[in-house]
């Protein structure tokens, strides 16, 4: 399971700095250490709150991204809040309820992944369609990856292609290959992803 969080977290700020020129990539290699990136690395990566009092305000408020480094803040515990999952869970739902896209994206990796609340498949496909309606490319290659496998949604490969293409095509690199892979598969095609062509994958994406 830790491996499994790990390379979702890889895919994650991948697919995010993918779709961000201005950022750059962060390079983290799975199984070394000295290299990978620690907990608070990755969670100034997404954003977490200096004073989470003044977060609390904000998010009362009804700013949405306020609610959202609140739930960072608590999912990954600074050196002044404690970590809390089931706290994090709830306060990325708020930033989703706002209309925050990434706030929508952690909200269905939580229950992707059993972070706070119960596993629930149906709600992290329906929280991943809500932050790729809002624009998130990561919103959108995790939903289409539910797709894909019949996961809380039910199974349509065409509809995860269609959405994997979309992302690819706005340069999320984690996209164009699982769109190459679905090509490959498909029937009298090729492992270019057939008809002779290979799959447009955007510079950012790579």
């Amino acid at each position: 399971m830790r491996r499994l969080v790990f390379v979702l977290l890889v895919s994650s700020l991948t697919l995010l700095f993918a779709c961000d020129k201005k950022k750059p990539v962060p390079v983290i290699a799975e199984g070394n250490p000295a290299e990978a990136p620690s907990a608070i690395t990755i969670a100034n990566v997404f954003g977490t709150c200096d004073d989470a009092s003044a977060c609390a305000t904000g998010c009362k408020a009804g700013d949405a991204e306020q609610c959202r480094r609140l739930g960072a803040t608590y999912q990954f515990g600074t050196k002044s809040t404690t970590k809390d999952d089931t706290t994090a869970a709830r306060f990325y739902e708020k930033a989703c309820a706002g209309k925050n896209a990434a706030g929508c994206v952690s909200a269905g990796q939580m229950y992707e992944f059993h972070h706070g609340v119960d596993k629930d498949d149906a709600n992290a496909a329906s929280f991943y369609k809500q932050g790729c309606d809002l624009g998130s490319q990561v919103g959108c290659a995790n939903y289409a990856i539910m797709l894909e496998n019949g996961r809380g949604v039910t199974k349509d490969v065409a509809a995860a292609a269609a959405l994997y293409d979309g992302a690819c095509q706005k340069g999320a690199g984690l996209a164009c290959e699982r769109l190459r892979a679905l090509r490959a598969q498909a029937p009298g095609r090729g492992a270019d992803g057939g008809d002779g062509g290979a799959v447009t994958t955007p510079d950012a994406g790579r």
